[in-house]
Order: C-alpha cells, then sequence, then structure tokens
C-alpha cells in the first residue's frame, strides 16, 4: 500500500521534472519567444478582467453605478491588455527598468556607505567593488533593457533545465529501487506477528 502510494508521488514528481525542464529548455532556445507568449498571455487576462469589470458595471443598478470603480477597473484593464497585446515587448521592458532603477539605487548606497567606511573599516574596499558591479549591472539593464532581459532568461532556463535534470535522475533510481521493494521492513513484521499468532 504505502510502497504503491510511494510509486504514484514518484510518477507525479518525474511527471513534474520533465515538464519543469522542457520549460528551462524553451526559455534557454527561445527566451523572445517566451517573452512575448507570457506578455500575450497577461494581455489576454487584462481583456477578461476588463470585460468582467465591464459586464459587472453594466448589471449593477443606478446606486450601485454611483459608489463603483467596476467602470474605471475595465477601462484600465482593457486598455492595459490593448497595450500589451500591440507592444509584446513592453511589458519585459518595464519590469527589466524597474529592476535596473532598484539595482541602481542600492549600489550607490552601496558606494555612499563603502566611501564613509574609508579611513575606519579596512573592509571598505568589498563594499565598494560589489556597489560598483551592481551600479554596472543596474545601469545594463537600464541601457537595454529587452537584451538584458533575453540574458536573464536564458540563464534562468539554463539553472531550471539542469536542477530539473538532476531531479529527473534522482526520480528515475528512487522509482528503480522502490520496484525492487514488495514490502517494507515494519509490514514484514505484522505479518510474522500475525502468523504466530493464528
Amino acid at each position: 500500500m504505502i510502497i504503491d502510494y510511494a510509486k504514484k508521488c514518484e510518477k507525479t514528481m518525474m511527471i513534474g521534472s520533465i515538464l519543469t525542464f522542457l520549460l528551462g529548455l524553451i526559455l534557454m532556445i527561445e527566451p523572445v519567444g517566451s517573452i512575448r507568449m507570457m506578455t500575450c498571455v497577461i494581455g489576454i487576462i487584462f481583456l477578461l478582467m476588463g470585460a468582467f469589470q465591464l459586464f459587472g458595471y453594466i448589471r449593477q443598478s443606478r446606486e450601485e453605478k454611483m459608489m463603483s470603480l467596476s467602470l474605471f477597473l475595465s477601462v484600465f484593464f482593457l486598455g492595459g491588455g490593448l497595450f500589451l497585446l500591440l507592444n509584446l515587448d513592453s511589458l519585459v521592458k518595464f519590469i527589466t527598468i524597474i529592476i535596473g532603477v532598484t539595482i541602481l539605487i542600492k549600489a550607490i548606497f552601496k558606494i555612499q556607505f563603502a566611501l564613509n567606511l574609508k579611513g575606519i573599516s579596512d573592509k571598505w574596499r568589498y563594499n565598494l567593488v560589489l556597489g560598483l558591479i551592481s551600479a554596472t549591472i543596474g545601469i545594463l539593464l537600464l541601457v537595454n533593457p529587452f537584451k538584458s532581459a533575453v540574458l536573464f532568461l536564458r540563464i534562468i532556463g539554463g539553472v531550471l533545465a539542469f536542477s530539473s535534470l538532476i531531479e529527473l535522475i534522482e526520480n528515475v533510481v528512487i522509482m528503480h529501487s522502490l520496484e525492487e521493494v514488495t514490502e517494507l521492513p515494519f509490514e514484514e513484521k505484522k505479518k510474522k506477528k500475525e502468523e504466530e499468532n493464528e
């Protein structure tokens, strides 16, 4: 019973590992297509949410409409959805720019902290180097957001594919070992006790 359950769990995990491995490969091989597909999916979700809000607004009573945000939300989601579908690279650029700005701000604080440490601690150089590296990454993200996002997706895809491959090998090894097990030790003891009692 427990062995069968363990086998089912391993099969489920194996399917998950295969799917994440394939996703990793797709992100590595076709990051631009992946980005555009994700943006397209988000755009369609926005359009559906906008349509839902608009339908809700139409069905509301006059009193409810006075206090409702449904019309505003429907315009926001429909507009956002259309914009994303017409500009499939825009979402990634926007997200990458936000990440770039965040990294750059943190880097500036790190550089400032390093310069303040000068004369107090000899460790200020490490903070300065880390700050300069972070600032460089932040600037690269801001200068070329789309290409930076593509590169990051390739890295993420590679890591995902590699980790999924390791998981898949582990699943195969565990499945093979489970095939050789017929009964667990405590089940064997239980059977022996039952036989002795009879």
